[in-house]
């Protein structure tokens, strides 16, 4: 959330690849970027990766989404989807 450019809406997905956990997160980007070249949507999404994987020290693949697609929910959010069939 600290990332300029961004929303403080995001989302992880966890999925599983044989035995290999994935994990994606999918940020919101604010309008601003969301209109900029595409080089700057990847160049932040470098970032964000990168912020993560510094501070976490996890991989994972960053998906930068328009603003407002992300579900929006009276009380708390639902931040972790998890597909992974354990």
């Amino acid at each position: 959330m600290g990332v300029e450019g961004v929303e403080p809406h995001y989302q992880i997905v966890v999925t599983r690849d044989g035995s290999l956990d994935n994990i994606e997160v999918q940020v919101e980007v604010s309008e601003q970027i969301f209109s900029d070249e595409v080089k700057s949507l990847e160049k932040l999404g470098k970032r964000l990766q990168t912020e993560i994987k510094d501070l976490l020290g996890i991989s994972c693949r960053i998906k930068l989404v328009e603003p407002k697609t992300i579900q929006r929910s009276e009380g708390k959010a639902k931040r972790v989807i998890d597909n992974r069939k354990i």
